[in-house]
């Protein structure tokens, strides 16, 4: 098994106070999605990198195909374990998908593999992150279903609220479609990451 590892990127010091909670949340993470999902052979790199952080979080997650995942973190504000934690389990399910059905190349895609990755958290913390609760409307819905699989889709609309479109529109709609797919097979989302965006959708969407 190739190993996961943590790259803490901190010559500047100004992640100091946050390293110990980094790398407490890194080693549970990768305890789960290793007895979970038998993750290997991934590298995460952690930043200070504001921009790219959820505000109400101070954390933000960004997976580079199935062996890399950056970590942002905003050290100006009160980050907690918890936040770490999830993205990092969120961040790792990504990587297992990428290496079978993948996460991009069509807004179907990537509805489904966020929202496993929004289920595999609820599974193994107890939570769905608050993204997954937005309110939604059934025009949207219809938009993205129109929409589903065209090649190129525009993400900024679909997940962080352009064009009229609500914000974590995608999240949460991709979020609702797995879970009425895990809930009507009784799998988990483990047990779903090779399963087929369009299969899921099918079904999720009744």
């Amino acid at each position: 098994m190739r190993p996961v590892n943590l790259f803490i990127a901190n010559a500047g010091g100004t992640l100091d106070a946050l390293v110990d909670g980094v790398t407490g949340a890194f080693e549970e993470a990768r305890a789960v999605v290793q007895d979970c999902l038998n993750v290997e052979g991934v590298d995460v790199l952690v930043i200070d990198a504001p921009d790219d952080a959820i505000p109400e979080w101070g954390v933000g997650g960004y997976t580079y195909g199935p062996h890399a995942i950056l970590v942002a973190l905003d050290p100006a504000v009160s980050i907690g374990r918890h936040h770490i934690l999830a993205t990092l389990v969120h961040e790792f399910h990504h990587t297992v998908r990428w290496r079978g059905q993948g996460c991009g190349g069509t807004l179907a895609q990537m509805l489904v593999s966020e929202g496993l990755a929004q289920l595999f958290e609820e599974e193994v913390l107890g939570e769905a992150p608050f993204y997954s609760r937005a309110s939604i409307s059934d025009d949207e819905v219809a938009q993205a279903r129109a929409t589903m699989y065209d090649p190129e889709f525009n993400q900024k609309k679909w997940f962080f609220g352009a064009d009229g479109i609500t914000f974590s529109f995608g999240y949460t709609y991709g979020y609702r479609v797995c879970k009425t797919y895990a809930n009507a097979t009784g799998k988990s989302s483990a047990e779903l990451i090779g399963v087929a965006s369009g299969e899921i959708l099918e079904l999720g969407n009744q």
